[in-house]
């Protein structure tokens, strides 16, 4: 327990520096801009284009931290949102480590292997996205249309794969939550709920199924 409580705190001194020093360097080129060629757009501009990515991103601002910390861990936490793609790329490597080396998700053996996981990761999206950028202007206008249409499905896939991984250690939790999740999307527009708040209503819902089977199995 001891030399959990030591890697999570060096985690989070390590990340909270990290994270703040990203910040500040993603300023760095508005700010070249700003002062050297003097490229400014007006104020009013920048906070249209904000109030713009808050409408369509701030859920999943609170949301998606709550809700992949247990598999990520502290240290998974800190370096996937630093490096970005948490739910298409950083969850799948995460549990994908986790269950090559039979650790549980949320457990000390689980977090170190998360954190593996997301930096191997990283390392593999960086030589990737290096390769691609150099050779795939070149291929893309050759790639049918079907196969660029199909682009979009690849996060539901993603998530559906992780849903399944999930739910084969929890079978009546998975097939609750599914059941839940849909009730709650179908029924959405019929009670005027926002799309916004969908996301959240989903997941309280599959919280709610896993509270009610974890008490029923208790007694």
């Amino acid at each position: 327990m001891e030399g959990n409580y030591n890697f999570s705190a060096r985690a989070a001194r390590i990340g909270t520096f990290t994270l703040i020093a990203g910040l500040i360097a993603n300023f760095v080129p508005a700010l070249y801009l700003a002062g050297v060629v003097g490229v400014m757009p007006q104020f009013t501009d920048l906070l249209q284009i904000y109030a713009v990515a808050f409408s369509a991103f701030g859920v999943s601002w609170v949301v998606q931290p709550l809700s992949f910390y247990p598999m990520l861990g502290v240290g998974g936490s800190y370096i996937g949102w630093l490096c970005g793609n948490v739910a298409d790329i950083r969850v799948p490597a995460a549990t994908m480590a986790q269950r090559v080396a039979g650790a549980e998700p949320g457990s000390p053996e689980g977090d170190v292997m998360s954190t593996i996981g997301i930096a191997a990761s990283v390392f593999v999206s960086v030589a990737i996205i290096t390769l691609f950028t150099l050779i795939g202007s070149a291929i893309m206008p050759l790639v049918p249309k079907f196969v660029t249409k199909a682009f979009g499905f690849i996060l539901p896939a993603v998530f559906g794969a992780v849903y399944a991984e999930l739910s084969r250690k929890h079978f009546k939790i998975g097939a609750l939550t599914i059941v839940a999740g849909l009730a709650i999307t179908f029924a959405a527009p019929k009670v005027g709920l926002p799309g916004s708040l969908l996301s959240i209503c989903v997941i309280a819902g599959g919280i709610a199924m896993a509270r009610i089977i974890y008490l029923s199995d208790k007694k």
